[in-house]
């Protein structure tokens, strides 16, 4: 065969897979998405939001401030799971990762801030009651457009 016939050939060959490959980075980023997203509720859900439905950041609860940091921590690793998801949106063509990446900035920016409180070991009720309102509006907004986010239990360590 003959170079040019060759070159040809592999021409062609990578124009048809392009578009092809290209769905496939699409899905690919979705689930990454997705699942970084799903983390992030996890460690909320799991460690903030359960523990405070249950009063346990109360005056007065068995290991209150313990549990307190320990929602601190969770944040933190919570905002890190956000804020890489937000990564996986700046240079994506994906219409529902441009869409629900939007919303993700000042998420991430809420959860870090009420992180360093309970970190700090400041109960920060009103900031916990708006950090689930604002996750329940994400998965909402989520499961509209068809991709439900679900949590992902992943250890978090030192918790």
């Amino acid at each position: 065969m003959s170079r040019t016939r060759t070159a040809t050939l592999l021409a062609s060959a990578l124009l048809l897979a392009g578009p092809g490959q290209q769905a496939q980075a699409t899905a690919l980023e979705k689930a990454r998405f997705v699942f970084h997203l799903g983390v992030a509720y996890y460690a909320f859900n799991t460690w903030v939001w359960k523990p405070y439905r249950n009063y346990q950041f109360k005056v007065g609860a068995p290991s209150q401030r313990a549990n307190i940091v320990k929602a601190g921590l969770a944040l933190g690793f919570a905002a890190y799971q956000v804020n890489a998801a937000i990564r996986l949106t700046r240079n994506t063509q994906d219409p529902f990762l441009q869409r629900i990446g939007s919303l993700l900035p000042n998420f991430g920016k809420s959860l870090a801030s009420v992180g360093d409180d309970l970190k700090n070991g400041r109960f920060n009720e009103q900031g916990i009651q708006d950090l689930n309102r604002s996750a329940n509006n994400l998965l909402q907004s989520a499961e509209r457009q068809g991709q439900p986010i679900r949590p992902v239990a992943v250890p978090i360590p030192g918790l």
